[in-house]
């Protein structure tokens, strides 16, 4: 199945919750689920996923749908799992560059249209995300793998400071 052009969601279907929380949320599943190539398109109030269990890029026979219900029973799971320990930072796997991603977003209000792995334009690239500025203007974001590297010890260093955990340097 492949997608038609996407439609801008509009302002009033848009998560009430986070990007980060979201994506991190997907990614989580997706990891569990064992698929490594990933195709996400956000339409009206339901993430769509084309996702592969090969390396991308590779086709992509599965598909799955994330309601915003979806999302909060995901993360109320992903809460009820995690301890009170802090585990080593593992800053390019797949969890880390949803939430890394999905945290972009949010910080500069844009909406997502699409985000894939598996696009195999760029040799280097690891990412490619679609988004809508608040301006309404259209970006496509090709990232490789030290950009994404360098946003993801960015963000980890934030949410320390904003959860009060002390961490230890990298």
């Amino acid at each position: 199945m492949r997608f038609e052009e996407p439609q801008l969601p509009e302002i009033s279907t848009m998560p009430r919750f986070k990007y980060a929380t979201a994506l991190r949320c997907i990614g989580q599943d997706l990891e569990r689920r064992g698929l490594r190539s990933f195709d996400i398109r956000l339409r009206r109030n339901t993430f769509i996923v084309e996702g592969g269990y090969q390396e991308p890029p590779s086709p992509t026979p599965v598909s799955v749908e994330y309601t915003f219900k979806d999302i909060d029973e995901l993360d109320q799971i992903g809460e009820d799992r995690r301890g009170g320990t802090l585990r080593a930072p593992e800053f390019i796997n797949q969890i880390q560059i949803f939430r890394t991603i999905g945290g972009y977003l949010d910080k500069y209000e844009a909406r997502l249209l699409r985000a894939t792995n598996n696009d195999g334009k760029a040799k280097d690239s690891l990412f490619t995300v679609e988004y809508v500025t608040r301006d309404g203007d259209r970006v496509v974001d090709d990232r490789a793998g030290t950009a994404i590297y360098d946003m993801c010890v960015q963000m980890y260093k934030q949410r320390g400071k904003l959860t009060g955990h002390r961490r230890t340097a990298l």
